[in-house]
């Protein structure tokens, strides 16, 4: 019940934490869309606002996501589980978190790979890095899988979120 609570408490940190840089992405690319706008109707355009508002769609998007699978937001067909009662639906619930658990291990995997891979290059406007770019694909699957351990901890002793 220990690890169950500090896992409990780890993701809802992390889920926190993810929170406020998701706000802080989508501001940013306010910010960066209006600074676009501002500058090519009265100046001169803005040769790197493109290339950070599509960064930071990316990373607001990768992190979302594991703000909506926290909260059970994705789209799901749950007719199936509903005809189960008791433990048979805890079971196909539990096996369900333990099928998203091995995608999302491969999907960080990969994305690790694939990071790796980018190393070298840098973006073309911002020069930066791109491994700063892709480094959002491991970091939210590694999140999701927190998430997902945690639900499994949590069908399973049917811990209950008091607020």
């Amino acid at each position: 019940m220990r690890v169950t609570k500090a896992l409990r408490n780890l993701s809802d940190n992390i889920d926190s934490l993810i929170m406020k840089v998701v706000f802080v992405t989508i501001v940013g690319m306010i910010v960066s869309i209006s600074l676009q706008i501002i500058f090519r109707v009265f100046f001169d355009a803005l040769t790197w606002t493109e290339e950070l508002s599509r960064y930071l769609l990316v990373w607001s998007t990768f992190l979302g996501a594991t703000l909506a699978y926290k909260r059970s937001m994705h789209i799901s067909v749950t007719f199936c589980v509903d005809l189960f009662k008791n433990t048979a639906k805890k079971i196909v619930i539990v096996f369900s978190i333990v099928l998203s658990l091995l995608f999302f291990v491969v999907v960080a995997c990969f994305g690790i790979k694939y990071m790796l891979m980018q190393s070298t290059q840098v973006s073309a406007a911002l020069r930066i890095p791109m491994r700063w770019v892709y480094i959002v694909i491991p970091i939210s699957f590694i999140v999701m899988a927190v998430h997902g351990i945690t639900g499994i901890l949590d069908e399973i002793f049917k811990v209950k979120e008091v607020k």
